[in-house]
């Protein structure tokens, strides 16, 4: 009888336990994981800090070139990220019938943004430089791609 009410008891226990869901809730990630390079386009002409606007831009980076980020489109911003398979990216930006490339050399490294986010790879840019086809000067504002920042890149063309 003893050994009946303790198996009954065992299981009523075991599908309360179970029914109830853990602390650890499944939540949305809050926290960016992904990091692009927010980049804007200025007037290098101008004697004051004025946007502009390339038209027919079109956008991919050195060995994809099967997949353009962006294609023929006019925009004064663009957003792009870095590899995160290796220390350099070098991204082609097609604008005004030519052909500049932006190439970025950084650093890497890979952190637990938590657990619910998993892990994120971040970015601690080094050095722009530019083939100067169209691109006047840029100028790196946030080298760490700070995601609350909405600008990284400015670059300036004539």
């Amino acid at each position: 009888m003893i050994k009946k009410y303790g198996f009954v008891l065992f299981l009523i226990v075991f599908i309360i336990a179970t029914s109830f869901p853990s602390c650890n809730f499944e939540r949305a990630c809050d926290k960016p994981t992904k990091f692009p390079v927010q980049t804007k386009f200025y007037n290098s002409n101008s004697s004051t800090l004025r946007d502009t606007v390339l038209k027919d831009v079109s956008l991919y980076g050195i060995g994809r070139e099967d997949s353009l980020i962006y294609n023929d489109i006019d925009t004064n911003r663009l957003n792009y990220r870095l590899s995160p398979f290796s220390e350099t990216t070098k991204i082609i930006l097609n604008a005004f019938s030519n052909t500049d490339t932006l190439t970025f050399h950084y650093a890497r490294h890979l952190e637990l943004v938590s657990q619910t986010c998993g892990f994120a790879m971040f970015f601690d840019i080094k050095e722009v430089t530019f083939s100067g086809s169209f691109i006047d000067s840029v100028h790196l504002i946030d080298p760490t791609l700070d995601a609350s920042k909405e600008e990284h890149l400015q670059v300036f063309v004539h």
